[in-house]
């Protein structure tokens, strides 16, 4: 696992201005710091006018302050870019100088088909081996980019972002004829029917974020969220209703960000009807995430996010880290016909397992739920994230009878639930085995007729006991009431 030195990327885009700093394992980066000022560019630049006086002074303020706090931060490298406002503007090249002149530092503007592509490599960051079509909604613009086996291709932008179609609405007849031309321009990304799209941008994660509460989805976090275009239909059109714009006290979100959701709303229905998307993935990486994975070597791309940042907490929260590789195989025995997606899974559950342990007993459980999941983690779907997190709810005392009632369990398919039972009970007995040295090579662990013993080499009956017998006693008791072979991955 190689980490990060410290990475400070700015993005100066057309509806806000976002300082990101990025620490941790490279194939799974965390985010360090995070903070955001809107500001609409987009509005000013619109046709190719130039940024007035106070603009350039109001920019190069914020940025200052966030150089400023990256240097603070002990940055070993800052990148900044511009995006689409930045592309229109006749003046660009003022504001780059004024804020090379405060800071030392230049501003890369971006074309927007280097945007998509980087957005492209963001998507790529966080999810394995995804493939399909991205579509970035920014302030002015919109980008997409195929992705196909590991590889970004029909790198396109269209000024369809919302503060565009805002500045065109009393200009142009017919708005929606408008989208459909533009996205038309667009049309070979689309060239195989049926893609799977990944959304990316402040406004889709907003429209995801409306329709979690709409359906009461017991999951707060956007990166890897799914729905069927047919299911998200209903909440656009509430969003496009006449009474949405007076809701941002119930739905939660800036009114900066509020006042564009219609317009956004609006030209997804038409992208999801012009180009038949049946189903949608949100993420909450992007353009930043992809200039992250630009700077990876071959090997690092390669490796696999989930257990990379597994292998962190692991090192960073956990007694005794060299215990987990000898601990899951010593379980092996509980998952060895299981799928290899599902062995993954439970192979960074082994990593993760410890990480409350500094937590009071009575919070433990709470403790793995909200680090697992409400984590920037990556590299997992919504039901591996809670797959994951039951494991480690019963590798402590979590009561099955009311994990198994969740809602937000339910997520999880019967049979996955019955499997994080048995891996959770096996791991909560090779912990009392734990230490600084492996005592694993020396207690046999066998399975046989769905009930488990341990066979201890002579003079280690001592590493017996009661707690370790009771352990015994809960794993057998999930294996004879819970089958543990499946025959579909996620």
């Amino acid at each position: 696992m190689k980490l990060f030195k410290r990475i400070g990327i700015i993005d100066i885009g057309s509806n806000s201005i976002r300082l990101v700093v990025f620490d941790g394992p490279k194939r799974s980066p965390l985010y360090l710091y995070n903070e955001k000022v809107f500001f609409r560019l987009g509005m000013q630049s619109f046709g190719g006018k130039p940024f007035d006086t106070d603009t350039l002074e109001a920019v190069s303020r914020i940025i200052t302050r966030y150089v400023y706090v990256c240097r603070n931060m002990e940055i070993s490298k800052i990148i900044m870019f511009g995006t689409s406002a930045l592309r229109e503007a006749s003046n660009s090249n003022v504001l780059v100088e004024l804020i090379r002149k405060k800071t030392n530092v230049g501003v890369d503007i971006i074309s927007g088909e280097k945007e998509a592509f980087y957005a492209a490599q963001g998507i790529l960051l966080g999810f394995s081996n995804a493939e399909g079509v991205i579509c970035d909604l920014g302030g002015n613009s919109v980008e997409f980019a195929n992705i196909s086996k590991n590889t970004v291709s029909e790198c396109n932008s269209a000024l369809l972002g919302p503060l565009t179609i805002k500045n065109l609405g009393e200009k142009c007849e017919n708005l929606d004829d408008y989208m459909r031309n533009q996205l038309a321009s667009i049309n070979n990304v689309f060239a195989l029917k049926d893609k799977s799209i990944f959304l990316i941008g402040g406004s889709w994660r907003a429209i995801a974020k409306i329709h979690m509460q709409r359906v009461k989805y017991p999951l707060k976090i956007i990166q890897g969220y799914k729905v069927e275009s047919k299911k998200l239909k209903k909440t656009l059109e509430f969003i496009q209703g006449s009474s949405f714009l007076s809701k941002n006290a119930e739905v939660n979100i800036s009114l900066e960000r509020l006042e564009l959701l219609p317009l956004a709303a609006r030209l997804l229905e038409i992208i999801i009807d012009e180009f038949r998307i049946k189903l949608l993935t949100f993420s909450s990486f992007g353009v930043r995430e992809g200039l992250i994975y630009e700077h990876l070597s071959v090997v690092e791309k390669k490796k696999d996010p989930l257990i990379e940042a597994a292998k962190f907490f692991e090192k960073k929260e956990t007694r005794f880290p060299k215990m987990s590789k000898h601990a899951f195989n010593w379980i092996s025995p509980l998952y060895e016909n299981l799928p290899r997606k599902t062995k993954r899974v439970i192979l960074a559950a082994t990593k993760l397992h410890d990480i409350a342990w500094i937590a009071h007993p009575d919070y433990k459980t709470e403790m793995c739920l909200e680090i697992v999941t409400r984590s920037n983690i990556s590299g997992i779907s919504h039901k591996e994230r809670v797959f994951l997190a039951m494991i480690l709810l019963f590798r402590h005392k979590a009561n099955p009878e009311k994990i198994f009632n969740s809602k937000l369990c339910k997520i999880v398919p019967k049979k996955k639930r019955k499997i994080a039972l048995v891996i959770g009970k096996g791991l909560r007995l090779a912990t009392t085995f734990f230490g600084e040295k492996s005592l694993f090579d020396k207690i046999e662990f066998r399975l046989k007729a769905n009930q488990v013993e341990l066979c201890f080499q002579s003079r280690m009956d001592s590493i017996n006991g009661e707690v370790v017998e009771r352990r015994v006693q809960e794993l057998n008791k999930a294996l004879k009431s819970y089958v543990t072979v499946e025959k579909k991955s996620f």
